[in-house]
């Protein structure tokens, strides 16, 4: 069951570059559109919203005016300036929905409303609003079901927008004049606009975001065919280079059997740094390839595991590099405990550790020091932790996060002097992932680094 969860996220991750490019692309596409569609919401709303609105207070404001200068000319006639409630002075008009005309000392003196019963309640918002002469508000009405006519379809609450304007006869204020105008049924239509609107466009955005996933996918076509191309190029280049590396190689030490070439220094020197080269161009074919292969997408497939003991193989890594190691005189410590049974490929972690500890020597100082532990930390699920420690050059802490990319080298200059191409540490994230595990590393300029590589066992 592990090893079918590994290999299922090994998959994930070689094809998470595409995915997480196409995923990009969709939240770009879908995020113009969503852009857009707010844009056009919000101004058509806008739009809406201030035209009605501008219409309804230009209508209010001409009816106001109106109704206040029929009351003064009917009270010009008068000759005690009475208001008479029982006589019409005032109509109500189509989209009016009350008017009053309130005392200097709050009495109501003329009135009138399309529901008698609704009288109280509009004096009582009104009185609540504190609404000043000369201005427009808005202000909201509670009252009964049993009340309003249209009960049955409308909330029992109105929005009225209400105009005041003041009565003033011969420079005396005698009262002043309310109207009011019913925009429930705006105020109802603009919320369910809102509601629509904003409905049609989680639709549309929702359509936007399968259109554009599907769009980005097929525009990565091509890029996703050129790439495996150009990986399986790599692939059987450095499968087919191997040969006449091989066939070069031997070629050459064959000539170093020569005594009248060896004899000659300069041809001597040609030679070895022939021989070097090639060896060089070897261990990169041969990590091309084993990259190639790590990018399959059977690539956990090609890990053959098991139980055994890892102490062994430690043990062997460390004398194979000893020499390297004492041209440099670097003192190598190893810690670990009598056994350390694991299950896992055996190859792939000796050769996990080869790279670790070549690197370390590498880029240690002379006279330095680098510590390999290993050791496997009893648990529900049992967890083997290697460390690498050496007393190097250390790495800049802006490239602690590209040192696991290939053909990536902090220091170009000193790793082309020590052979390296930037795919060592590559490898081993690869051999680590494979197997489940996590590799991260910890540096500090001038005073070396630690990587430390977790596997579950």
């Amino acid at each position: 069951m592990t090893s079918k969860w590994n290999a299922f996220l090994l998959k994930i991750k070689n094809t998470d570059m595409f995915h997480r490019t196409q995923w990009r692309l969709t939240a770009l596409y879908s995020g113009i559109l969503m852009v857009f569609l707010t844009l056009f919401i919000v101004i058509v709303c806008f739009l809406f919203y201030m035209i009605v609105t501008n219409d309804q207070e230009r209508r209010i404001t001409s009816l106001a005016n109106q109704e206040q200068k029929a009351i003064e000319q009917f009270l010009l006639k008068q000759s005690d300036f009475a208001f008479m409630d029982e006589e019409n002075v005032v109509f109500l008009s189509e989209d009016q929905f009350f008017f009053y005309v309130v005392g200097t000392d709050g009495e109501l003196l003329m009135g009138d409303e399309v529901n008698k019963g609704m009288r109280p309640f509009l004096l009582e918002a009104l009185q609540n609003s504190e609404l000043n002469e000369n201005e427009l508000t808005y202000i909201k009405v509670n009252f009964p079901a049993n009340i309003h006519p249209f009960s049955r379809f409308h909330s029992h609450e109105l929005k009225l927008l209400t105009a005041a304007r003041p009565i003033v006869i011969r420079g005396h204020l005698l009262g002043v004049l309310y109207i009011g105008m019913d925009v429930t049924s705006f105020s109802n239509v603009f919320q369910w606009l809102l509601i629509v609107l904003i409905g049609l466009a989680v639709l549309f955005i929702g359509v936007a975001v399968l259109l554009s996933y599907f769009m980005s996918k097929r525009a990565l076509v091509p890029i996703q065919e050129a790439y495996h191309r150009q990986r399986q190029f790599v692939a059987d280049a450095s499968h087919e280079l191997r040969t006449p590396l091989s066939v070069i190689l031997s070629s050459v030490e064959a000539l170093e059997m020569e005594e009248e070439l060896t004899k000659n220094e300069f041809t001597q020197k040609l030679l070895d740094r022939l021989r070097e080269e090639i060896k060089r161009m070897t261990k990169l074919m041969n990590d091309l390839l084993t990259l190639a292969r790590a990018d399959s997408a059977h690539a956990s497939l090609q890990l053959v595991k098991e139980t055994f003991d890892f102490r062994p193989h430690a043990e062997r890594t460390l004398r194979l590099l000893e020499e390297l190691a004492s041209k440099k005189n670097i003192r190598m410590h190893f810690h670990s405990p009598e056994s350390v049974m694991i299950t896992a490929d055996a190859d792939k972690l000796t050769q996990l550790l080869y790279i670790l500890l070549d690197n370390a020597i590498k880029y240690t100082p002379d006279g330095g020091e680098v510590t390999l532990s290993i050791a496997v930390n009893p648990a529900k699920q049992p967890m083997l932790t290697i460390s690498v420690k050496d007393t190097g050059i250390g790495i800049p802490p802006e490239s602690l996060d590209r040192i696991f990319d290939r053909f990536y080298r902090v220091d170009k200059a000193r790793s082309r002097q020590q052979g390296g191409h930037g795919l060592g540490l590559s490898i081993a994230k690869w051999i680590v992932e494979a197997h489940g595990g996590t590799i991260h590393v910890q540096s500090e300029v001038g005073k070396g680094s630690e990587f430390i590589v977790k596997i579950p066992c």
